[in-house]
């Protein structure tokens, strides 16, 4: 993996994580617990390397989860809309 590529990646991982610690806490009623969920990330690449971590409530997890739903769908239909273009080819080239 090239350097550039690697450190896009990595700002990428901790950009995610940045944003889920962003999230505001989802705070049930009173003596209701919905436990917590670990979310880490690890760059592949080059060994491993451990990115971090965010302890998330599963409110919250699963709002991103619907919205990274959401926007696979829209990329999806917008691929599908232009890979179903026509294409516009000059034949020819001559003088008129």
């Amino acid at each position: 993996m090239l350097d550039h590529h690697r450190k896009y990646a990595e700002h990428a991982g901790v950009a995610f994580l940045d944003s889920l610690q962003a999230l505001p806490v989802y705070k049930p009623a009173p003596g209701i617990d919905l436990g917590q969920l670990r979310i880490t990330a690890t760059l592949l690449t080059d060994g491993g390397l451990y990115l971090g971590y965010v302890d998330l409530d599963p409110i919250n997890l699963r709002g991103v989860a619907d919205a990274t739903v959401v926007r696979g769908d829209a990329l999806r239909a917008k691929h599908d809309r232009l890979a179903g273009r026509p294409a516009l080819r000059l034949i020819g080239g001559g003088e008129r």
